[in-house]
């Protein structure tokens, strides 16, 4: 519960020591929660509860959750906090209802949680945000138990960076996940689906190595970091006791630099490092797995769609269309991004359409029409989105996007495809079924949630006159129908401690995914006589069941080594005997249980109304939160100083001040910036107080002296002002972005020693100017660029206020991608344009050749032309023990030009080969890093040898 990276910090800081290392924590701390700087409309009124460990901060539309979730962050943060003997300082949690991703994650720097309050489609059979509170919790418990000495005004930051540094992130997320497990009725150590890809390669005989279990891979499916935390976790606590991660702790808490700190300490403990424990943890659960297969001895099943033997593949929704032994898939690839195929009676699959970002898979089918639901971005404030329905019209093959500025979910259509079945998520978190005309989008009917209970995956019955769909309350998941005519819910069975999802019709019976024998399979509910029997058994889960009513087949999701295979199995297939078989983790789950008292938590939580005041922004604009140490490599020596940092909860304001002492010039030099970012531009300010140091030439009468170089300094105070105004867009598979940005500065020089005649001493309010526009295709996990893509920079700087200075600089940079000849192959071709003059005369602003500090260059660059061609080699997954986790190597071929046109040949200026390698260093997840080199040739005379150059970059 993913992280997007902070980069405005990175506008205001400068180089400093711990920068890389703060960045990485600040994203594995929550990479696969979203933790961003971004911003909600101004509009959003906030309150704020206040109590002796919490500061509820809510939008004033969620004014009974936020009573709730205080009664509930109040009574269950002893029991989070128990196993690791503290109880945490107070926090800020920060409610946020204007997303549609349901998620969640704690920071330091400010100090504060967010809860993103919409529930998901498929997560638990437990109350979204009670689940999401115990998570949470206990990252905060975490926190303070490692590195809570470390507080603000000065340390939240360091205090951050060790945490990240210290802890990998199977550790504190496979711990969080197991105390949900253990304190609650739910949990997803419970959840068959959840451990689907480890029990799978396990029982394959894919047996990976711990970077690889850990850090992923772009060649196979892995489990992900979540799912082996929650194992390795609970090995430790299984074996060693209840209190084994609090002796963890405490120990690493006595000796921060003490390396390979958590392995260390846990050999102390037990004997083993992470990566024996790793390979127990395997060894024990493979154990289990093949117990619970031998007594299951599950059915095998033909795969309906051809696949890849190399590429993982997700075969998803398998829905059947008119035509016979055809049907519909949404397709997942490592290889490529989403897209909705046919697949027909040969297991061939055609391509129908590209589609955008999901919340999670899903798409409806009826009489040639297609819906399905994507994410769109606010075009300014990204903590604000929405979810809109698409269709498609598979005869006409017009796509139409149906709602706009929507949170809308699960579209489904009704059998004539007229109608459109949607779930409904206001701002206040009340769920509602939607109709929708599925031409023109126009509201039909709404039918408000009884009890308020969480809908998720409606489906119309063949006569479209009900509604079959999941529901989850506190107490677990049932299924609910909806009589259309009479507007009436109807509980069809009791409320169950299964993940049940995906409920359709097949006759006299309602066909559904559960977990009852401990396995994922699917269930029917006789509408009659109210009884559930199993109806498959397969090895690993079967999932997103379809009825094909013309064949009598109902069509499933069939999970493989390499992903998701589609099955079918006859409707008149006997029903199987229900098994009590208890789920293989039960042996972990229960044994959390049984340590934390075999309670849930929930169980009695209080309903006490509390005092509510407004939250004042302007009241809390300053957090000073850190003293961040810094180091600037200036012209081959150092600076060095301190930076005290502000950030506010609400990611409108930053502020920072410091101070660094020149080394070179043997000078003090003070500095402050400031970025609001609350309405629709983001306003940056800055202040700087330097030394300065330049040359004077002089050159000799006589023209056998060499020139000479007087050196000159000065101080100079610097004072900066920019506005940015950015927009982002998507629409399908195409993300656009947008923007412009402007501003200006006035330096005033004083203090000069042996000051030339013509060095100005002031420069008055030069401007500078930056519109963008970018437009790419999603990427898939293996492009190593998107397939399609256009962007342009357009910039342009000038000194329209002052006599004194003259100058002006015009760039154009632009950068075009293409598919290469194979899969996940990319063209680029970058063409960039400059003209200059005056004080701008020697810049150079655009892209440059390869090599070019090596080169001559007779005349003043006008353009480059930069031409590359990239494409991965191999994927060898090599662990090269604790030093690196090597995923590809890359090649690429480059050829670059200079100057092109005005009479001169077109041949490039430089060109060669380069050899990459993508790795994580260290067994960090975060960030990735690209390593290798490159060779390049000159094609200028005299001849030079080739040019070798080292590549080293990296990304999160």
């Amino acid at each position: 519960m993913e992280f997007i990276p902070s980069e405005y910090l990175y506008k205001i800081l400068k180089i400093k020591i711990i920068t890389t290392i703060i960045f990485l924590i600040n994203l594995q701390l929550v990479n696969a929660q979203i933790f961003s700087s971004e911003q909600n409309p101004p509009s959003v009124k906030w309150m704020q509860i206040n109590l002796p460990s919490f500061q509820i901060i809510y939008q004033a539309e969620l004014d009974p959750e936020a009573h709730r979730m205080a009664n509930t962050l109040q009574a269950i943060i002893t029991p989070v906090s128990a196993s690791l003997k503290i109880k945490p300082r107070k926090i800020s949690i920060l409610l946020q209802n204007r997303g549609t991703t349901s998620n969640g994650f704690v920071q330091l720097a400010p100090r504060r949680s967010e809860f993103f309050t919409t529930p998901g489609q498929e997560f638990d059979y437990q109350d979204w945000l009670n689940s999401l509170a115990v998570h949470e919790l206990r990252h905060v418990v975490q926190l303070d138990k490692l590195t809570g000495n470390l507080k603000a005004p000065f340390f939240e930051d360091l205090a951050f960076t060790i945490f990240g540094v210290t802890l990998p992130s199977w550790f504190f997320e496979g711990d969080a996940v197991g105390t949900e497990t253990a304190l609650t009725n739910a949990g997803r150590g419970r959840q068959p689906e959840w451990d689907l890809t480890f029990r799978t390669n396990t029982l394959s005989k894919k047996k990976y190595n711990y970077s690889k279990n850990f850090i992923g891979s772009l060649n196979s499916l892995t489990p992900g970091y979540y799912q082996l935390g929650y194992f390795m976790t609970t090995k430790l606590k299984k074996d060693e006791g209840r209190f084994i991660l609090d002796s963890v702790f405490r120990r690493m808490n006595s000796n921060y630099l003490r390396p390979y700190n958590l392995s260390n300490s846990i050999k102390k403990f037990t004997g083993s490092g992470t990566r024996k424990l790793h390979d127990s943890t395997v060894a024990e659960l493979e154990n289990l797995w093949q117990k619970q297969q031998e007594i299951l001895q599950p059915a095998d099943h033909k795969s309906l769609n051809k696949r890849s033997k190399v590429i993982p593949e997700f075969f998803l929704l398998p829905t059947p269309i008119e035509k016979a032994n055809e049907f519909l898939v949404l397709k997942e690839s490592k290889a490529h991004t989403n897209r909705i195929s046919r697949i027909d009676s040969f297991g061939n699959e055609h391509l129908i359409i590209k589609i955008g970002l999901q919340e999670e898979p899903h798409f409806s089918y009826a009489v040639q029409k297609i819906v399905w639901d994507e994410f769109r971005y606010d075009k300014r404030y990204q903590k604000r989105s929405f979810n809109v329905i698409n269709t498609y019209d598979i005869s006409t093959k017009s796509y139409r996007q149906l709602t706009y500025k929507t949170r809308l979910f699960a579209p489904s259509l009704s059998p004539d495809g007229k109608i459109i079945v949607t779930v409904e998520i206001n701002l206040s978190n009340k769920i509602t079924l939607v109709e929708l005309n599925a031409e023109t989008g126009k509201e039909l009917r709404r039918f408000a949630s009884p009890d308020n209970l969480m809908l998720q995956t409606p489906r119309y019955n063949p006569g479209g006159s009900k509604i079959i769909m999941t529901a989850v309350s506190k107490e677990g998941k049932t299924l609910l129908e909806l009589n259309k005519s009479s507007g009436t819910f109807t509980q069809l069975i009791a409320y169950q401690k299964q993940l049940i999802s995906r409920p359709v019709y097949a006759g006299n019976q309602i066909i559904f995914k559960a977990h009852y024998n401990g396995i994922d399979n699917l269930y029917s509910l006789d509408t009659a006589t109210k009884t559930i029997a199993q109806i498959t058994n397969v090895k690993f889960g079967a999932y997103n069941p379809s009825f094909d009513s013309a064949a009598q087949k109902i069509y499933f999701n069939n999970y493989q080594v390499l992903g998701y295979d589609v099955a079918s199995i006859s409707a008149a297939t006997p029903k199987l005997k229900a098994n009590s078989l208890p789920p293989a983790t039960s042996t972990y789950s229960e044994t959390l249980r049984a340590q934390e008292g075999d309670r849930n938590i929930f169980d009695s939580i209080p309903n006490e109304i509390f005092a509510v005041k407004p939250y004042n922004e302007v009241k809390n604009l300053l957090y000073f939160h850190s003293v961040l140490p810094l180091i600037e490599e200036v012209n081959n020596d150092y600076r060095y100083g301190l930076q005290f940092q502000s950030d506010n909860k609400l990611n409108t304001v930053s502020f920072y001040a410091g101070y660094e002492f020149n080394n070179a010039l043997k000078k003090s030099e003070y500095f402050t910036g400031l970025s609001y970012s609350r309405y629709y531009p983001i306003f940056d300010f800055t202040y700087r107080n330097r030394g300065r140091l330049n040359y004077l030439k002089i050159i000799s009468k006589n023209p056998n002296t060499p020139p000479s170089y007087v050196p000159y300094t000065w101080r100079e105070n610097v004072t900066e002002f920019n506005i940015t105004i950015p927009f982002i867009f998507n629409r399908l598979n195409r993300t656009y972005r947008t923007g412009f940005r402007t501003g200006t500065s006035y330096t005033d020089r004083y203090d000069f020693v042996n000051k030339p005649k013509n060095l100005v001493r002031s420069l008055n309010f030069p401007m500078h100017g930056q519109f963008y526009f970018y437009n790419n295709v999603q990427r898939s996990a293996r492009d190593l660029a998107p397939r399609w893509g256009q962007n342009f920079t357009l910039g342009y700087k000038k000194f329209p206020f002052d006599r004194k200075v003259t100058g002006e600089l015009l760039t154009f940079e632009s950068s075009f991608y293409l598919p290469g000849l194979a899969l996940n192959h990319s063209f680029q071709a970058s063409f960039n344009y400059q003209t200059s003059g005056g004080y701008y005369n020697s810049n150079l602003d655009i892209p440059l050749v390869s090599g070019y500090s090596n080169l001559n260059h007779p005349q003043k660059i006008r353009n480059t032309l930069l031409l590359d061609y990239r494409f991965p080699l191999f994927y060898p997954d090599w662990e090269v023990g604790p030093l690196a986790y090597v995923k590809r190597f890359k090649g690429g071929f480059f050829a670059d030009f200079e100057n092109i046109g005005k009479g001169n040949k077109l041949e490039p200026l430089t060109y060669g080969a380069e050899l990459t390698a993508d790795m994580n260093l260290l067994r960090f997840y975060l960030p990735n890093f690209s390593l290798g080199g490159k060779i390049i040739f000159v094609n200028q005379k005299p001849s030079q040898n080739p040019i070798f150059e080292a590549i080293a970059a990296y990304n999160f």
